[in-house]
């Protein structure tokens, strides 16, 4: 059975409720379920629970709610719990916080954090009226989580940067429960789609070729799914064929994608392609892939003095990739390191074999079974933020050897 078949075939996560609350005693339960059913939500659920409670049941959603109320009444650290919750919810997700204390400095944190409101006990239903001011898809000017935009780019062909990307973005999704979006932008046709089993529906043109109908549903039936987390926005554009985006295409898309996913990964095509330009003043972050030789020490350099033109530039990041088993006249990751003038956040080590089988059957590179997909996990801790495991002795002993 192929991919495609193994993934229609999994059961879909439940798709949830558009309200969800968790609370810590029953009055609350009793006046939040009263507002519900006083609102009309199509669909609410009204628990008892914590914190801890509210992240497993928001990780078997296939979409966070519209509108979260969470009580953090007797949590110790309302703000690091709140952050942890927050990791698991689409940034568009609107945060109504219920506590027992009237905490000016903690209401003005929470708003920080974008949360909606805080509510302080004894919970009634004028008191959650007047916080959703009418409005029961909980909009506000006060929030403001938007997902981040991540670039990946390469100072040569071959050195990994689909297969980075796709890595990360698997994991994400699947390990780290995040919602993410990939924009492969070789409009000629990347590779992403094989290393993730998908086909591509040119959605990537529509929405570049029509900005101006960027309304949700449109850019939604634009996007490919691989699964309940992961969603992939690509190309085909036949050879001999050129395309031309409008100035704000880009950007507008960006904005539309932003509020419903944690990561947008940006699969960047070459430096000099005019889409690269452009996607650069949008990203936060960007991850430049380099193997170790002098060819690609002198390309950072070159891409470091680039950046330094462009507007709103990302702050950038080295990984250092090893594509290929020969060691023989490669630079030692200290001299590499010399030579670029900065440090080398990742070494990712050479795997070819489950890589090559990986990228063949469209399947994800397991941390634990692959040293590249340890790696990627180690790249995806620190980006998400969540505690990472002992590195491997291998990993160590790698690292050891390149400095050397």
């Amino acid at each position: 059975m192929n991919t495609l078949l193994k993934l229609a075939a999994q059961p879909r996560r439940n798709p949830g409720a558009s309200f969800v609350a968790f609370v810590r005693d029953r009055h609350s339960e009793d006046v939040v379920q009263r507002f519900a059913q006083e609102q009309n939500f199509t669909q609410a659920l009204v628990k008892v629970g914590r914190i801890d409670d509210a992240i497993d049941h928001l990780t078997k959603m296939a979409r966070s709610p519209a509108v979260l109320l969470i009580d953090v009444s007797a949590t110790p650290m309302p703000l690091s719990e709140l952050a942890r919750l927050a990791a698991v919810c689409e940034p568009s997700v609107s945060v109504i916080v219920i506590g027992e204390t009237n905490d000016v400095g903690l209401y003005r944190n929470l708003l920080e954090l974008g949360v909606q409101d805080y509510l302080v006990k004894p919970l009634t239903l004028e008191l959650l009226q007047r916080s959703f001011g009418g409005n029961t898809q909980g909009k506000s000017a006060r929030q403001s989580r938007t997902g981040k935009v991540i670039g990946f780019a390469g100072t040569r062909g071959g050195v990994g940067v689909t297969t980075v990307a796709a890595g990360l973005a698997r994991h994400l999704a699947m390990v780290a429960h995040r919602r993410i979006a990939y924009v492969d932008m070789n409009l000629h046709g990347g590779a992403a789609n094989t290393l993730l089993g998908l086909k591509s529906n040119n959605g990537l043109l529509d929405v570049l070729r029509d900005a101006d109908r960027l309304d949700p549903q449109f850019v939604e039936r634009s996007l490919v799914a691989h699964d309940d987390r992961l969603f992939v926005l690509s190309a085909e554009l036949p050879y001999g064929e050129t395309f031309e985006p409008q100035e704000r295409a880009l950007a507008d898309l960006l904005e539309r994608l932003k509020p419903h996913f944690h990561y947008i990964l940006l699969d960047l095509p070459g430096h000099g392609h005019a889409l690269t330009h452009t996607a650069l003043a949008e990203v936060q972050l960007l991850y430049l892939l380099a193997d170790p030789s002098i060819h690609s020490a002198r390309e950072v350099l070159r891409f470091t003095r680039y950046l330094d033109g462009v507007d709103r530039a990302p702050s950038m990041s080295v990984l250092l990739n090893v594509p290929n088993a020969s060691q023989r006249g490669h630079l030692n990751t200290s001299d590499f390191a010399v030579a670029i003038g900065r440090n080398v956040l990742l070494e990712l080590p050479f795997d070819g074999a489950v890589l090559a089988t990986a990228e063949n059957l469209g399947e994800p590179i397991a941390p634990g079974k692959s040293r590249f997909g340890d790696a990627i996990q180690v790249l995806a801790d620190g980006l998400s933020g969540r505690p990472s495991a002992p590195a491997p002795r291998w990993y160590k002993s790698l690292l050891q050897k390149r400095r050397r």
